[in-house]
């Protein structure tokens, strides 16, 4: 009985290390290939591997050349049933004022095991407070905005629901 104690708890053991001491960098720079496929390059960041993550800071992104916002910090914890990513202080450039907000102070994206089928989103900025989720089986975006402020530029995407509440639905 001890032997088998000790087997499970070395498998766990070895588990938390190789999560906590992979190279999480690794991760971020296939994203960065990926991403340079499409013509999306994140440029002039600085990224520094956490215990449970990494922390991106001081990001420029741009998109068939053209530079489309400043992001200020990103922090991705990756637990094995809940993984969070925070972005904070993204300023977007001016050539997209006119379809995108101007600034995001905070936004939140949450994916848990206990609902895999769903990604959450939270935000506050510019525009106001967001909530919203897409659900991955469907391909489904929405996106509320119950507190708006400032979204005349990108209204034209937006409808109003019955209760009064600007929202943003797509597919993908």
């Amino acid at each position: 009985m001890q032997v088998v104690k000790r087997i499970i708890g070395g498998f766990f053991l070895l588990i938390l290390f190789l999560w906590l001491f992979s190279p999480k960098q690794e991760l971020y720079y296939l994203l960065e290939k990926t991403l340079k496929k499409e013509d999306i390059i994140i440029s002039n960041e600085t990224v520094k591997d956490t215990w449970y993550g990494m922390k991106i800071q001081n990001a420029d992104i741009y998109v068939k050349g053209a530079k489309m916002a400043h992001v200020g910090e990103l922090e991705l914890n990756i637990f094995f049933l809940y993984n969070t990513l925070k972005v904070k202080e993204i300023t977007t450039d001016e050539v997209v004022h006119k379809v995108a907000p101007k600034r995001i102070d905070e936004a939140l994206i949450k994916y848990s095991v206990l609902n895999p089928l769903k990604i959450t989103l939270n935000g506050l900025g510019s525009f106001g407070t967001l909530d919203g989720n897409v659900s991955l089986v469907e391909k489904h975006v929405l996106i509320k905005l119950p507190l708006s402020k400032d979204i005349k530029a990108f209204r034209k995407f937006l409808k109003k629901d019955e209760t009064g509440v600007w929202k943003y639905e797509t597919t993908y």
